[in-house]
């Protein structure tokens, strides 16, 4: 009998939704990659943000960032840049063995997967397939998967981008695969960028230093006498030889393209007409043939008596940056994401092919702010969509929402919406980059669901999912109120007011789903129960809705398991130059009562009693203790009575403690986050 035939009909449609959920969790990691990449002047500061929605959104065990570059010898070196493991595993990128991994034999000659890579090759591979060092770098890290897509710039392949399933030998599929290939080309294009601007800014200070010096690449406009001068560097830029222009500034606008000229004329007369002292402005070159140049010209006008009299100006060729950045909005093009750009006015200055698409439309339609969005928006979530969206415009912040539009069809589809603020190096606001991501699919699924299976859902978002299928298979009798022994933790951060006072409010919400769902993981990995967060907090139960063999075993696992995670998670705060964050968990066994304390409208599952203000009153005293986690000596009786020994490892006996509303003290044990962090080293 195979596996799935032992399953209930009602996991089928629970699973094609969680699929669904899973492939939109892809998109909009691809979406943030795009509007992320495209908005920053350095494509690190978002890529360790990337690597840690990719790996959540793909559920795979770690994905990595290897740079390729010289090494000892002048040999090909790989070195693991950036990467994102989840709870449990080591990080790799601040492991010195994974930096300059020589990439030739004792011959010289490349390796194979390197062969491979530069010539844009996707490599994949399972531990039953690799040989030799390979399979030993399998074994090392538990890794049963993988799968890399070389990061390819003009020059050759920068790097890889790759994921670890740690799980499961498996062939990774096409959409897998096709957003490695998207996030991998989008930093490609950034680096492209990055590199072409950076030789761009050392051009403009080597040129800065020389025109000190003399008049090289500068022009000098008397608006009064109607006469230009033209340095010999301009007209070498150009092509000319000097003295071509002659002494018309006319000279000087008619070698760029004619449409470019015309905006050049406008734009000095609205400069002169508003009195501006400083110029910028960029323009093609005319070309007879090939692709025009580009190029930027910065000065000051100087005025008397309200009247301009000089404009004296540099010229400098940026046709490199703007390849790079065409470069970079091509790529965009190959996005599974509906993208577009929107400048500070709310005029759509850009949209990628699959939001022309989409909506039926065609650059003429978007230019100069041409299209009325609003009429694409379903009337229903209109108001509440421009009430957002004015808010976010009127204060230059990111926004995320959820709402209908209307395909070019007539039909209206559900879209995830990210709208990410864009800023000059100096903080001036340029609009927002958007990307949008169909979801209707899984709206649909959470709509069609049957009663059954919303009870599922519901259960699935509290319990383990062996006590679902338990109480699915029961008639979920959980309104019935009893007592029996059970294992109790509360889990709270340490001082998160203040920091998350110094947050903004998306990143404050982006550091409490991270760790909710390393909790959800510790908590559900141990058979335990999430029974509620309380803020930054949380508070779980072992041993419910039944009793179990090891429940107070598993607690004490779920904890360690909390903690090893933090210290992963404080790992990577540190190399980006962030706080550490700090938890406190305390852990209690004893009787309590459990039952449906909710209404007849609302499911509320959770257990009172003694036992659980204890849990929670010993969570208070770790603060007090400067200490991670905090066992009260029956639970730590119990687990030996489990044969749980193992998870004591690490613990103190800190002696006896009074307990705020009890007569006695409690003998409690200790673990630091230290000592958690030693056992997880000598287990290795």
């Amino acid at each position: 009998m195979n596996e799935q035939s032992t399953t209930s009909d009602w996991v089928g449609p629970q699973d094609a939704l969680g699929e669904l959920q899973r492939r939109t969790a892809m998109l909009e990691a691809i979406g943030y990659a795009a509007t992320r990449i495209v908005t920053s002047g350095d494509w690190r500061a978002g890529v360790q943000e990337l690597l840690n929605r990719l790996g959540l959104a793909m559920s795979v065990s770690r994905v990595t960032l290897f740079e390729i570059h010289q090494g000892a010898g002048g040999h090909l070196a790989e070195s693991c840049r950036y990467d994102w493991s989840e709870p449990g595993l080591a990080r790799l990128s601040s492991d010195p063995r994974y930096q300059s991994i020589p990439l030739v034999d004792a011959s010289g000659q490349l390796d194979d997967w390197t062969r491979r890579r530069q010539q844009g090759d996707v490599v994949q591979a399972t531990l039953s397939e690799v040989t030799g060092q390979d399979r030993e770098i399998f074994l090392e890290h538990g890794t049963k998967s993988f799968v890399s897509v070389p990061i390819m710039l003009r020059v050759g392949a920068w790097g890889f981008l790759g994921f670890d399933d740690c799980r499961t030998e498996r062939a990774w599929s096409a959409l897998e695969i096709d957003v490695l290939k998207t996030a991998a080309a989008m930093i490609a294009g950034a680096i492209d960028r990055a590199a072409a601007e950076e030789r761009l800014r050392l051009s403009e200070e080597r040129y800065a230093l020389a025109a000190r010096g003399a008049n090289d690449g500068l022009w000098d406009w008397d608006v009064a006498a109607e006469r230009a001068y033209f340095s010999p560097r301009l007209h070498e830029i150009f092509g000319l030889a000097d003295g071509t222009l002659g002494e018309e500034i006319e000279a000087l606008f008619g070698r760029f393209d004619p449409e470019d000229a015309g905006h050049i004329r406008s734009y000095f007369t609205a400069c002169f007409a508003g009195r501006r002292g400083i110029f910028r402005f960029e323009a093609r070159s005319r070309e007879p043939a090939g692709e025009p140049r580009w190029f930027v010209a910065r000065g000051m006008i100087v005025y008397d008596n309200l009247r301009p009299t000089r404009v004296v100006g540099s010229m400098r060729d940026i046709s490199e940056v703007k390849e790079a950045d065409a470069k970079l909005r091509t790529l965009t093009d190959d996005a599974p994401v509906l993208l577009s750009m929107i400048d500070p006015e709310d005029r759509l200055v850009f949209a990628n092919s699959r939001f022309l698409t989409f909506f039926g439309r065609s650059i003429e339609d978007i230019a100069q702010g041409g299209w009325d969005w609003t009429a694409d928006i379903h009337p229903d979530d209109l108001p509440e969509v421009q009430r957002r969206w004015s808010e976010a415009l009127r204060i230059h912040k990111s926004v995320e929402l959820e709402h209908r539009v209307r395909r070019h069809d007539g039909e209206y589809r559900w879209v995830h919406e990210s709208e990410v603020a864009r800023f000059t190096p100096e903080g001036r606001f340029l609009g927002f980059v958007g990307a949008l991501v169909d979801i209707t699919d899984r709206k649909r699924a959470e709509a069609q669901l049957s009663d059954t299976e919303r009870r599922r859902a519901v259960l699935a978002r509290h319990f383990s999912p062996n006590m679902v299928d338990e109480l699915m298979r029961t008639g979920g009798q959980l309104d019935a109120v009893r007592t029996q022994p059970i294992a109790v933790m509360f889990a709270d951060l340490f001082g998160f007011t203040a920091l998350s006072a110094t947050m903004p409010a998306t990143d404050v919400v982006g550091l409490l789903r991270r760790f909710h769902a390393l909790v959800e993981e510790a908590v559900f990995g141990n058979q335990g129960t999430l029974d509620k967060y309380i803020g930054d907090g949380v508070m779980a139960t072992f041993g419910t809705p039944r009793p179990g063999r090891r429940d107070a075993t598993n607690a004490i696992g779920a904890a360690r398991a909390i903690i090893s995670g933090l210290n992963s998670w404080n790992r990577e705060r540190a190399e980006a130059g962030r706080h550490p964050i700090r938890i406190g968990i305390g852990l209690h066994y004893g009787e309590a009562t459990l039952g449906n304390v909710g209404s007849a409208r609302r499911f509320e599952h959770t257990v009172v009693g003694e036992t659980v203000n204890l849990a929670s009153r010993i969570e208070n005293l770790t603060r007090q203790l400067d200490i991670a986690l905090l066992v009260s000596d029956v639970a730590v009786e119990i687990v030996r009575r489990e044969g749980g020994e193992e998870q004591l490892n690490g613990f103190s006996n800190l002696g006896t403690h009074p307990i705020r509303g009890y007569e006695r003290e409690l003998r409690l044990w200790g673990l630091t986050a230290l000592a958690c962090a030693e056992r997880e080293t000598s287990d290795t």
